[in-house]
């Protein structure tokens, strides 16, 4: 008579446990993304559920610390950003020569506005060439490409309004074709964008090419191709093996900050059910 092997009971057993407590976590994980809903239902009892309590805590708990720990990263990132951005700026062997004298002017002035000179210079680079005369058919001017809206709003007091085409006027060092006015105001300008954005260079970048109010509303209007070119070509102005680091973190830090925006308007829902909820049961 062969003797039962007990072993073959106990791992049926232990299969049989496992998947009980399989089931309940699922069923656990299924109450807990509900639980709003279940709160919801819960205002219109007569006597609020504990369970449910629990799992819409739970899920507010969860959604706490995942943007958190979203916040820190973006800081991160941000931050990874600014110093390939600024600090460790290298240029490419495409680079365009810069003269001495044009070198002076960018980095006094960068260095006065707190702003990285190769930022400025490949600001530059990519708006206008170097050409100090450059004239866009949106009405930009000069080597920083400042629009006259720009202009007068540095320059209050100045005589060109920055409406002119280059060679109509002459208003010698008060002009926006002047190579030490124009990369002044244009560093002042761009510092502002930078400080505005706190310390995103990326974004900084995007509201000198695309302006101020288009990268604010970029959420519910598409990005500017334009845009996108232009941030790439500064990104290709980065030595080689910059360059792809620089367009991965920075595609990753937008999504991030989407879904930053996604989890707090989130929160701000779950929020405003859990107020409803506890001031239906508190009277």
């Amino acid at each position: 008579m062969e003797t039962p092997n007990p072993l073959a009971g106990s791992k049926q057993v232990k299969k049989a446990r496992f998947r009980k407590k399989k089931r309940d976590l699922l069923l656990q994980a299924v109450r807990i993304i509900c639980s709003p809903l279940f709160l919801l239902i819960d205002v219109f009892r007569p006597r609020p559920s504990r369970p449910v309590l629990r799992a819409f805590l739970g899920l507010m708990l969860v959604l706490f610390l995942l943007t958190a720990g979203l916040f820190f990263w973006l800081d991160h990132q941000e931050t990874s950003l600014e110093r390939i951005l600024g600090a460790y700026f290298s240029y490419s062997s495409g680079a365009i020569p810069v003269s001495t004298e044009l070198q002076e002017i960018i980095h006094r002035n960068a260095l006065l506005f707190n702003v990285s000179p190769q930022l400025v210079t490949a600001v530059i680079q990519v708006e206008s060439s170097f050409d100090p005369e450059a004239y866009s058919p949106k009405g930009a001017c000069g080597l920083m490409q400042l629009t006259p809206l720009v202009w007068q709003a540095y320059n209050p007091d100045s005589v060109c309004n920055g409406r002119h085409r280059p060679g109509e006027r002459n208003h010698g060092r008060d002009c926006i074709y002047n190579t030490e006015a124009n990369i002044a105001t244009g560093v002042r300008y761009l510092k502002e964008l930078i400080d505005y954005y706190g310390g995103e260079t990326g974004r900084a970048l995007e509201a000198y090419n695309a302006g101020l109010t288009n990268v604010d509303l970029e959420q519910f209007r598409p990005k500017y191709l334009e845009t996108r070119a232009y941030l790439g070509r500064i990104g290709k102005l980065l030595a080689t093996e910059e360059t792809t680091r620089f367009v991965t973190l920075y595609d990753l830090s937008r999504r991030g900050q989407d879904l930053l925006r996604g989890l707090f308007l989130c929160t701000l829902v779950l929020w405003a059910i859990f107020l409803v909820w506890a001031v239906k049961h508190r009277a």
